[in-house]
């Protein structure tokens, strides 16, 4: 895992306003030592969004899990600059279809109300809108509704045979995931 790549995408101040809070300084030493921690922990799954050609990294997607059984996970994700190409999503689904496989029955995730992206996303790979948090997060400028999403096995769409790889962790797409 890359620490000075993750480092400089959460300090664009697009993804910080998008995904973080533009309010608390981003520092190196701070990406590494969570990295560090995630690698060997088992309560979370932290991976990076890879060009499959070039094995360049992208992006991230992470889960924490809520409970000791896998059973239900929280996911979070960006992209660095190769937003808005699809990989996201590809990265995402194939992620999904693995955690599911895994026995994992529902993952949560959040985006902002202005993260117009996301919640397209999020809506595209089948997660419900469950709720609302009024004016939760603050951008540095005004407060935003943050809207929750959930996702059960039962309701997600499995990619076709064939379009994530045996390891379920490789989509066949554009992207592969990479510890």
């Amino acid at each position: 895992m890359d620490s000075p790549t993750i480092f400089r995408w959460k300090s664009d101040p697009f993804i910080r306003r998008m995904a973080g809070d533009p309010a608390v300084p981003v520092q190196l030493e701070d990406e590494r030592q969570d990295i560090e921690r995630s690698a060997g922990a088992c309560e979370q799954l932290y991976l990076m969004v890879v060009l499959r050609e070039t094995e360049q990294p992208i992006g991230y997607v992470r889960v924490n899990w809520m409970d000791a059984g896998r059973r239900s996970a929280w996911l979070r994700f960006a992209l660095g600059e190769h937003r808005g190409h699809g990989y996201a999503s590809d990265a995402i689904q194939c992620l999904l279809a693995r955690l599911f496989r895994e026995g994992t029955h529902r993952v949560d995730a959040e985006a902002y109300e202005f993260n117009h992206a996301s919640l397209r996303l999020l809506e595209r790979l089948g997660f419900r809108r469950e709720g609302v948090r009024r004016e939760a997060h603050f951008d540095g400028q005004r407060y935003a509704d943050v809207v929750a999403f959930g996702l059960l096995e039962a309701d997600f769409r499995h990619p076709e045979r064939g379009q994530c790889l045996p390891r379920a962790d490789q989509p066949s797409g554009p992207t592969a995931l990479s510890p």
